[in-house]
Parts: C-alpha cells; sequence; structure tokens
C-alpha cells in the first residue's frame, strides 16, 4: 500500500487521542481494547522508554500518553535499570554521560539485549561517532537539534521493526536484503491498521508518499484521509477472518502524482505484540487501468463511429429520392438533427465573399438563432470568418470546446451559449472544386468531433455536395429552357488564347469526356497551325497536363488534352454544360448552359480563377429541344444506309457483340453472304454513325 502523510502527528491524530480511547469505566487507553469490532483483541500496547541523560527528556517523549518514559542520569543507573526490569521497549541515550560514554553502554547493551532498540539522541556527538554508534549496533541516530516529535517517530519506527523482527525470526537488515530486488511495494500492518514494517525496493522509491522511517509506527488514519482510512482497515479484518487474501483497488498521491494500485492482503500468520497482522502487497496498476481506459474509450468510440456511420447511410438513402436541392437540405438536416449524436444542423450557402451567407435548411432550431449566429461569423474578417477558411481550403472548421476555443470571436461565443452550444463543426459541400455551402452541425457534448468522425461527415459532405450536382444537371437535362451564359476574354497571359494569338490560329471545342477522377478529356480542333509547331506550344503550355494528337489532317489538327486547370473545365465543374468553346486571335469565347436556379455570380468567380479578366458577356434564358425516340430513329434512318443497317441489325441479333461472342466477324459475314473485310467496313461506318447521332442529340438536349 502507497500511503498519503496527512502532517499530522500519531499522537494527534483523533484515532490516537485519550479522550476517544477511554471507555466508560474510564480506563485509559492502553488497557483497552483498539476496536469493537473485532472481539478478543488485545490491548494497544505503551512504547516503553529507557532514558539516559542527566537533562531532561523532550516533552513529545515525557507527555506523550502511549509512552511510558523512565529517566536515569547515567550509564551505570541504566545498567542497573535494565537488569533489574527487563521490560523496556527501547533505550534513547545521550553520547556523553556523567560516568560513561554512550557507546560503552551500548556494548554492554548488546552484550546482554541483543535486539532492543538503541537510538543515540545527543548534543554531544559528531560524524565519527555516528560512524562508530552505527558501527557498534545502534538503531538510530539523531543530534539533540531534532525536535521531539522526530525523536518520538524515530523511537516507534524502531520499537515496531523490533517487533516484526523478534516474533518472525527475520531480522530487519534481512528483510531489506530480500526486498531490495521487491517491484512492489509491500506492509505489515497490525489489526489496529498500525504500520509495523515497510518492504520496498529501491525501484519503488518514487512511488512512495511517505519516508519509510516516518511510516513505520503510523496508524492508517495517519496517512489517508478517514473514509480511505476505514475502507483499508475493514479490509484487514476481513483478510484476518477469512484468513485468505483478499484485493482491493485505490488511488494515492505520490512523488509521481495519482497513481492506482492493486492491493493485496494476506494473513502474517504469527501474532506481533500480541496482535494479529497482515501482509499488505501494493502493485502499481496505473499503466494496466490507463490502458483499460483507452481501450474502453476506443471501444465505445468505435460503437459511436458505427452507430454514426449508420446513421450516415440512413441518410444517404433518404437523399436517393430527393428531386431539388431545397429537398437533399432538408432531408440531411433533419436526420441528424433527430439523431442521438447532435443538437441541431443546419445549411448555408454558397458562401460568397462580402456577403452574409444565408442559411437554406434549419432544423432542431429556430432559424432565427442560426441567422443571428451566421451574422456574427460573417462579420469576421476573411482569416477568422470560419466561412471563409471553409470554402477557400476546402477544409472543416471544429470548435471542440465552445467555452474555451479561441477560434471563435466573443460574440459567436455569447450566441453558441444561449443556445446552449458544447461542440460545433463546419463541414464543405464540395463537388469536384465547386462549393456548394457548409453544413452546420451542433455537438452533444464537448470534445463530440474526434478525427474519424469528422472524416465521416466530410464524406458526408462530398455525397451531399455530389447529390446538389446531379440534382442540378439532372433538373437541367429535363428542363425545357436553360440559363446561357457567354464569357468573353481577351488576350489571356496563358492557354490557348495565348498560343492562338502567337500562330495566328483558332481553337475550337470538339467535345468532352468525364473521367472516374474527376477531370476532362477535352478533344480540341486547330485549324491554321502545323502539327509541329502546336505541340512545341502545348509542351510549354502550364494549363496543359498531357495531350496527345489525334488526327493530322492538312490545315486541321486533333488533340486530345487533359488538363489541369482550364475555362471549360471550370464551368462544368461549376454545373453547367458547355456548348461551345473557341480561341482565335488571342479572344477566347466560351458559351455555356445552366439550370435556372444556377447562381450566376458562382459561375462567373469559378471561370475567373482560370481567366481573372474573363468578362460576362450575355446572358439569357434559352429553349432547349426535347428529343424523342422517335426523332431518334427518324434521324438514325436518315444518316445509315441500306447496307450498314443490315450488317448492324444482323450482327447485333447473332450475338456478335456478346461477351464472349455468339457469333464470330467471319459467320455474320458468311450469313449476309459478304467478305469479313467488307462487314467490318460496314460496321465501323454504321458505329460511327450511331454514336454520332446519340451524342449530338445529346449535346444539342443539354
Amino acid at each position: 500500500m502507497t500511503s498519503k502523510q496527512t502532517g499530522r502527528a500519531a499522537d494527534d491524530s483523533p484515532e490516537r487521542s485519550a479522550e476517544e480511547a477511554r471507555a466508560s469505566d474510564g480506563r485509559p487507553a492502553d488497557d483497552l481494547q483498539a476496536s469493537d469490532d473485532r472481539p478478543g483483541q488485545t490491548a494497544v500496547r505503551t512504547v516503553r522508554i529507557l532514558y539516559v541523560d542527566d537533562a531532561d527528556p523532550p516533552s513529545a517523549l515525557s507527555e506523550a500518553e502511549a509512552v511510558s518514559l523512565s529517566a536515569v542520569p547515567t550509564a551505570s543507573a541504566a545498567r542497573e535499570a535494565l537488569a533489574s526490569d527487563g521490560d523496556v521497549d527501547c533505550v534513547v541515550s545521550e553520547y556523553a554521560l556523567p560516568d560513561d560514554d554512550g557507546l560503552a553502554l551500548l556494548e554492554a547493551v548488546r552484550d546482554d539485549h541483543p535486539n532492543l532498540p538503541f537510538v543515540f539522541y545527543t548534543g554531544s556527538g559528531s560524524e565519527a561517532v555516528a560512524s562508530e554508534a552505527f558501527g557498534v549496533g545502534a538503531t538510530d541516530y539523531l543530534p539533540k537539534d531534532t525536535d521531539g516529535e522526530t525523536l518520538r517517530e524515530r523511537v516507534e519506527r524502531a520499537v515496531a521493526s523490533a517487533s516484526v523482527e523478534t516474533e518472525s525470526g527475520v531480522t530487519g537488515d534481512r528483510l531489506r536484503e530480500l526486498t531490495n530486488a521487491f517491484p512492489d511495494e509491500a506492509f505489515v500492518l497490525d489489526e489496529n491498521g498500525r504500520y509495523l514494517e515497510v518492504l520496498s525496493g529501491p525501484a519503488t522509491r518514487d512511488l512512495r508518499t511517505v519516508e519509510q522511517e516516518r511510516l513505520v509506527g503510523k496508524r492508517l488514519h495517519d496517512a489517508f484521509p478517514t473514509e480511505q482510512a476505514d475502507r483499508f482497515l475493514e479490509l484487514i479484518h476481513r483478510t484476518l477472518d477469512t484468513g485468505g487474501v483478499e484485493t482491493i483497488e485505490y488511488c494515492a498521491e505520490t512523488d509521481r502524482g495519482e497513481r492506482w494500485y492493486e492491493g493485496r492482503t494476506a494473513p502474517l500468520g504469527d501474532t506481533i505484540d500480541g496482535r494479529e497482522a497482515v501482509v499488505w502487497v501494493a502493485r502499481d496498476v496505473t499503466e494496466r487501468r490507463e490502458n483499460e481506459r483507452r481501450l474502453a474509450e476506443s471501444r465505445d468510440e468505435l460503437t459511436r463511429l458505427t452507430r454514426i456511420n449508420d446513421l450516415i447511410n440512413d441518410t444517404l438513402k433518404s437523399l436517393v429520392g430527393s428531386a431539388t436541392r431545397e429537398e437533399i437540405e432538408r432531408v440531411v438536416c433533419e436526420e441528424l438533427a433527430n439523431s442521438e449524436f447532435y443538437q441541431f444542423a443546419w445549411v448555408g450557402g454558397p458562401w460568397v465573399k462580402d456577403e452574409q451567407m444565408a442559411p437554406s435548411a434549419v432544423a432542431g432550431v429556430e432559424p432565427e438563432a442560426i441567422e443571428r449566429l451566421v451574422e456574427a461569423t460573417s462579420a469576421q474578417t476573411d482569416a477568422e470568418n470560419a466561412f471563409s477558411r471553409v470554402v477557400s481550403d476546402d477544409e472543416s472548421v471544429v470548435v471542440g470546446d465552445v467555452a474555451d476555443s479561441d477560434i471563435i470571436s466573443e460574440r459567436e461565443r455569447e450566441l453558441m451559449e444561449e443556445l446552449e452550444m458544447s461542440s460545433a463543426v463546419l463541414v464543405p459541400l464540395t463537388y469536384g472544386t465547386t462549393n456548394y455551402g457548409v453544413l452546420g452541425i451542433s455537438g452533444a457534448c464537448t470534445g463530440t468531433f474526434g478525427d474519424r468522425e469528422l472524416t465521416a461527415l466530410e464524406t458526408l459532405g462530398e455525397i451531399v455536395g455530389f447529390a446538389i450536382n446531379a440534382v442540378k444537371n439532372r433538373n437541367l437535362l429535363l428542363s425545357d429552357t436553360a440559363v446561357e451564359l457567354e464569357f468573353r476574354v481577351e488576350n489571356p497571359e496563358r492557354g490557348f488564347g495565348r498560343i492562338s494569338a502567337e500562330l495566328d490560329c483558332r481553337f475550337s471545342l470538339e467535345g468532352l469526356v468525364g473521367l472516374s477522377d474527376d477531370q476532362l478529356l477535352e478533344y480540341v480542333s486547330v485549324e491554321g497551325a502545323s502539327a509541329d509547331a502546336l505541340t512545341d506550344r502545348l509542351d510549354d503550355c502550364p494549363t496543359v497536363d498531357e495531350y496527345r494528337l489525334v488526327t493530322d489532317d492538312d490545315d486541321v489538327c486533333l488533340f486530345e488534352i487533359r488538363s489541369a486547370q482550364s475555362g471549360v473545365t471550370q464551368l462544368v465543374e461549376a454545373g453547367t454544360v458547355v456548348t461551345s468553346a473557341t480561341a482565335e486571335g488571342g479572344v477566347v469565347r466560351c458559351v455555356a448552359e445552366a439550370s435556372s436556379d444556377v447562381s450566376v455570380r458562382n459561375v462567373v468567380e469559378d471561370f475567373r480563377t482560370t481567366y481573372p479578366d474573363a468578362e460576362l458577356v450575355s446572358k439569357q434564358e434559352v429553349d432547349r429541344p426535347v428529343h424523342t425516340t422517335q426523332e431518334f430513329r427518324q434521324t438514325l434512318a436518315e444518316n445509315l444506309t441500306e447496307k450498314q443497317r443490315t450488317a448492324l441489325q444482323a450482327a447485333y441479333f447473332a450475338g456478335y457483340y456478346e461477351y464472349p461472342r455468339e457469333s464470330t466477324g467471319a459467320e455474320v459475314a458468311e450469313s449476309l453472304d459478304v467478305s469479313s473485310p467488307t462487314l467490318h467496313q460496314h460496321l465501323q461506318a454504321a458505329q460511327k454513325k450511331l454514336v454520332g447521332t446519340f451524342l449530338d442529340l445529346q449535346t444539342s438536349g443539354e
């Protein structure tokens, strides 16, 4: 057991006071049993001291109620007292005596009483005397400028150690030898909770709360708070009653701070000074408990994350049938606000610099409260504005503890505390490079948004951004009207506009293909420049990642280009459909169609990330033709020749397009009574017309 010294002397503690130790018949404490809880206990034994000095003993000994003091002035008187009355627990002696010195007295005592504690308490000693005293067998050595309380404590310790040695048959030196390699702290305590011996090796030195010499002779109530000491004493009694090993875990303050211990007690087997005793082994289990705590927290966090993932999955399922952006935002907010993990949720945006963000969906709290909070955040400068950081960096902003966070203003903190918010997070709603706003969530407690939980919520934000983008594209595809935006850029510093001025050529966008990594392949035709000159310029163009020359026919080249950043890419990621894009004579023109609910300002700002000087020269509502199945068939029938249609139908119904093929090209050709090269020529022409008709109608329908 490791203990905490209260700073109270043993005799001053309530457990040691004479008033509490007197029975109803007025008998002194040392004639009474120490506790009524254990019938048959022997009395608390008074320490009997022979004090050898021609000066008066200190009051800490002469006035102590648990001490019986006999004082003699000379060494000869001390020898006579020991010869006539051997019932002495400890000798306390001055070194310089009238008739002899204390060392001679010590040698005489050791001849007749080898285990009797002998403590020098001298005003005339020296280091040499002390060294010699310990060599002869002194138990302890203190100069007289040491206070009397310390003397009394050292005497009590010496007596307690001697009791253990006498009745266990093992000397104190041997006990200390045995415990030098002992990994734990151990104690011998009697049935009254009194420390008789401390058994601990050097490895436990920094785990002690009380120096060993100050602990021996004390009681549990001198070293621990009353409630904890009572609990320990009850354990000792239970151990003695059952005769087996008992276990307890407890916390104690040590030199290394607060530590946890597992205490194991077992009966000593023999009585000491007529009292039963136990051995108490205290093992430091702080690290084990910390590991168990972390494991429990990990299990709790895993359970929480599993349930949050289930919540997000349910939210995503609810989004499947959402037909509008408003419905998407409402569903997300309601699902989060109705969960056990969060107080409320809201969606705002998209955020536009220098303008206040407007909450578009709120669940779990009054919208007016969120509007006030959004206004306070929007009033911050860009460096401190959480909305600005979320949108510009595309990263979440977490307020782990509203009361103690340094990333919010005092006005924000005031409003958040009015809403009883403990923690909060802002998650970007982004698809590609287009931000559709932010998702705000209020946590149910501080520290809610850990790394893994935040990752799950950011994934939700990405999917919500994707859903909003998909709805916008679907609405644009199905709508019979659209907003047409035309951009013009003069003399751009880089890109196709710059090359068109240098080579006096014309770039035209022929088509776009979306890739799985949110990149686009742009198919661009170029008139008026050679392939060699173009490739030289494309090699040095910073906006072109990769390119491939597809065809080089006379004065027209076709390139397949993958760009890290281009005006066309920005328009597509902003949710528009690019219908044309050209660069000629240093002037770039782009025309795109967007749904009627698009934020034109956001589209313009996205386009200007590539062309800062871009000008929106036209914005108008246009009709979008709706193509029927009949129109598609009619157009295709007009484009295909009879032989091409026959070859296409025969190959299809013969399983030529299955995998694996059900008929080879040679078998289909034989069925049509044509050669294989002729069949493949018809099929290639028919397939080109089929795909071209589909893409042309799709583009015009977009």
